[in-house]
């Protein structure tokens, strides 16, 4: 079923790689089929065992659905969200070669076979390359429903049950326990998160930058700031350009701010507005923090430009306007100061 499905995707990806967002965006030969796999859907939809005097095998025929009308889209933003689009290569790759794996087992098997030797090894061996490939299986259908819906609460749901079975059939799938913990976080069970974090942080150390990452959200969502901080530095020594277009630098402004640390806070979300200019959240959050620390003027700029990026930003509007009324108050208050220091002064002389 995984060879007919991957030989199903690889007729469609031919289509995919003829569109015009495809070509222009130059996309590797070996992310075609990981396009593929992150945009559509494969299916069994029919299965029919035969066998011969020698061999026993089946007859699969699997449907791939392109909707046109979407696909374009749908390609988009895939090629948008790289990191998925990592994370989908991977996967692919890991299915080629637990497909090559059970070829030679076959090819094996068919010798030992031929002289009647034992193939106990090889059953143990096929056995765990097929619960491998099942866990693979149950992992692309737990992404396909994180691309399409990511951040959604009811398929975060689903996307755990899937994770579930990918993790029972193989406890050491390093990127099922880091979805996992993805899907954990947006249903707020930020322990579990950080447990499936754990675990794929022993299982991969290196390179962690998405896991220090996401743990350092749970920790921060828990109101543990410190810890989240430390978590955020640690991610951003090993991607000091933060991959995730500035939003690590966010984050840990977000927690600077939490602590009080407001200078600290400017700096992180100036540095995540240099990476992405269009960062409406992030001229948000500078405004608020310039609030804190009275710079008015400041606030307002930076909430005007968020407003400018994102005219619905209700919170923008609402912040602006208390930093307006604020800024009058403060006006007012000095205008009447100096007029009681001139009175004073007036009257003592």
């Amino acid at each position: 079923m995984a060879k007919a499905k991957r030989e199903a995707l690889e007729k469609a990806g031919t289509y995919i790689e003829s569109l015009t967002v495809v070509q222009n965006s130059k996309v590797e030969k070996d992310e075609i089929l990981a396009l593929a796999a992150g945009v559509l859907k494969a299916e069994v939809v029919s299965q029919k065992n035969y066998h011969t005097d020698d061999a026993f095998g089946m007859e699969i025929v699997v449907n791939v659905v392109v909707d046109t009308s979407l696909l374009e889209d749908r390609v988009k933003k895939q090629l948008q969200d790289r990191a998925h689009l990592n994370q989908l290569k991977e996967t692919q790759e890991r299915e080629k070669k637990l497909l090559q794996k059970v070829a030679q087992l076959e090819e094996e098997n068919r010798k030992l076979s031929a002289k009647k030797q034992s193939t106990k090894k090889l059953k143990k061996e096929f056995q765990q390359a097929s619960q491998k490939l099942k866990a693979v299986d149950w992992y692309n259908k737990a992404l396909s429903l994180l691309n399409l819906n990511s951040g959604e609460l009811t398929e975060s749901k689903r996307v755990i049950e899937y994770l579930n079975n990918a993790i029972k059939l193989q406890p050491d799938y390093t990127d099922a326990h880091i979805n996992r913990g993805s899907a954990y976080i947006i249903l707020g069970q930020y322990q579990l998160a950080i447990a499936d974090i754990n675990q794929a942080m022993r299982l991969k150390p290196d390179d962690a930058y998405y896991l220090y990452y996401n743990r350092a959200n749970a920790y921060s969502a828990l109101g543990l700031y410190q810890r989240a901080i430390e978590d955020y530095n640690e991610a951003l020594r090993q991607k000091p350009d933060d991959i995730l277009d500035g939003s690590a630098y966010r984050s840990r402004g977000n927690a600077y701010a939490m602590l009080g640390q407001y200078q600290l806070a400017i700096e992180d979300y100036s540095k995540a507005i240099q990476l992405r200019p269009d960062h409406a959240v992030a001229y948000y959050s500078r405004g608020t923090a310039y609030s804190k620390l009275s710079h008015h003027q400041s606030a307002i700029e930076d909430y005007n430009e968020a407003i400018r990026l994102k005219p619905d930003y209700a919170d923008a509007y609402y912040n602006r306007g208390y930093v307006y009324l604020n800024q009058g108050t403060t006006t007012i208050w000095a205008a009447l100061m100096r007029k009681k220091r001139v009175y004073l002064e007036t009257a003592n002389y």
